[in-house]
């Protein structure tokens, strides 16, 4: 039987869309009800997981319910793939379909505490520095600004400048000129460009995957997909309105205006630095796709232009002479937090398993050398034609891997690439099945924070080694090996050769 026709029978076997929607709401408000913003928002130090899940029954109990809701996930896309949303909504009002339900399970989100990424309150209170002290976040640290009330929630960035991009320290600063001295308000209005970034990435997916019959399906893994609820307007992370800079410029591009596509992209990297990693990629393939005498014209109105963005988007921030040491400075700063207090991670693992005789730092530079020359190899299969899809979904994997310090939000990254990579026109070789293997790295990231937490705490007595020895094999392997399976995610096969 074709992959279509075992994925729209398996669809008939379920039960109806509207029911797994409904229990995913009923989960979203369950979280939202457990972990309440508003009576927590001035709560200093600021929480986590294990503060509002102080037991072992209480962080199994968040881990079965996220499984839950990308179990009913993945019943809702089998229903979707078998065209019941098309029934439901009609042909032409399935992307509105989409995103509307995308904004109804997300909803209750808003109002819950960001129990795995506080970093939106420094959003806050980074946004202040410049909206209500007149100042950079590039030159003065949040700790300048003792008298701030909510300069505690900084906690041990309290002393350091901002690790972003100037657009999004400009986008922060114009959000907390509205919210003013309200934190709640703030908090709000973050979550609240987190989702709506979200969503407008789901619409430009809908574009670029306007050739395929089952765009739906994908679609619905971008907006539906619990891990990007969650991260985004439950935690209310940044990293969305990056990822909507970098594939609106990839739609700019194939509407036939490359250097103004890759100018796009630039603003990703300008929102937030790691974006950066992915430009080279883009760049070589834009210019292949010029005829030979306009692809001098591409390279220099692409380059010319990201030199002009980066110009005038730190001219904002820069203080007297001091704009090319603003950018320096932030380039420094992130070189050292890449390279210095390790975490959970692959690289600490293999710190372990070695017997801690290899010291940390010659590890993570050894690591950084492999990760420069697995970047070369992909620049150079681009350079020879491979997808852009693909390498960026790669070098994004690469990062994640040889990073000395895991964040759940990494595992994002990678995502928009891997649905456009299975989705388009002619889907490369094995790309269904590093598409399962990005959804099941999800999943298992999402559930990382039960892991390093309640179980290293109270099932392994707060054993560093043994916890990384036990659990990042499950973190960062176990995707792999659920990948090869295709039942698991079916709503990946249903076009590709699925061969790997």
């Amino acid at each position: 039987m074709p992959a279509a026709d075992r994925l729209v029978a398996a669809g008939r076997a379920r039960a109806p869309l509207w029911a797994s929607l409904l229990l995913s709401a009923l989960g979203y408000l369950l979280l939202a009800l457990w972990f309440p913003l508003g009576p927590n928002i001035g709560r200093v130090p600021a929480g986590d997981i294990r503060t509002f899940a102080p037991t072992l029954p209480a962080g199994l109990l968040y881990a079965l319910i996220v499984l839950a809701l990308f179990w009913l996930l993945l019943i809702a896309v089998r229903r979707v793939a078998a065209g019941e949303l098309a029934r439901l909504a009609g042909e032409r009002r399935q992307l509105a379909a989409l995103l509307l339900i995308a904004g109804v399970l997300a909803l209750p989100l808003l109002f819950a505490y960001p129990i795995n990424a506080t970093d939106v309150f420094r959003y806050v209170i980074r946004g202040r520095v410049a909206s209500a002290y007149g100042e950079s976040p590039y030159i003065a640290p949040p700790s300048r600004f003792v008298g701030d009330p909510f300069m505690p929630l900084a906690g041990e960035w309290a002393g350091e400048t901002s690790p972003y991009g100037p657009l999004w320290e400009a986008t922060a600063a114009g959000l907390t000129a509205v919210s003013g001295a309200d934190l709640l308000a703030g908090v709000l209005l973050f979550k609240l460009l987190a989702l709506g970034c979200c969503l407008l990435t789901g619409r430009l997916l809908w574009a670029l995957l306007d050739d395929n019959p089952q765009r739906a399906l994908y679609v619905a893994l971008w907006v539906w997909n619990p891990a990007l609820l969650l991260t985004f307007a439950l935690n209310g992370h940044n990293d969305p309105l990056m990822l909507l800079w970098l594939v609106a410029g990839y739609l700019v591009a194939r509407r036939g205006r490359p250097a103004a596509g890759f100018l796009v992209m630039c603003l990703g990297a300008l929102t937030k630095p790691i974006a950066a990693l992915v430009l080279p990629v883009f760049f070589l393939a834009f210019w292949r796709r010029q005829p030979p005498e306009g692809r001098a014209r591409f390279a220099v109105a692409a380059a010319g232009g990201a030199a002009a963005l980066v110009w005038l988007t730190f001219l904002l921030w820069a203080g007297p002479g001091r704009f090319w040491q603003t950018p320096l400075e932030l380039a420094q700063r992130l070189a050292r937090e890449a390279t210095s207090a390790p975490g959970f991670s692959p690289a600490v693992w293999l710190y372990f398993g070695l017997g801690q005789r290899v010291p940390i730092e010659a590890l993570g530079g050894a690591l950084r050398i492999l990760f420069l020359a697995f970047a070369l190899w992909v620049l150079w299969r681009a350079w020879r034609g491979r997808s852009a899809w693909r390498g960026a979904a790669d070098l994004f994997f690469g990062y994640v891997a040889q990073a000395l310090s895991f964040r759940i939000w990494y595992a994002v990254w990678p995502l928009p690439w891997l649905l456009l990579d299975a989705g388009g026109a002619a889907p490369a070789r094995g790309a269904p099945y590093r598409l399962r293997a990005g959804f099941w790295f999800l999943v298992t990231t999402q559930l990382s924070v039960v892991l390093y937490g309640h179980v290293r705490v109270f099932l392994l007595n707060g054993d560093q080694v043994i916890t990384h020895l036990v659990t990042v094999p499950l973190v960062f392997g176990l995707p792999w090996l659920l990948a090869r399976w295709p039942g698991l995610l079916p709503a990946a096969d249903w076009r590709a050769n699925d061969a790997d």
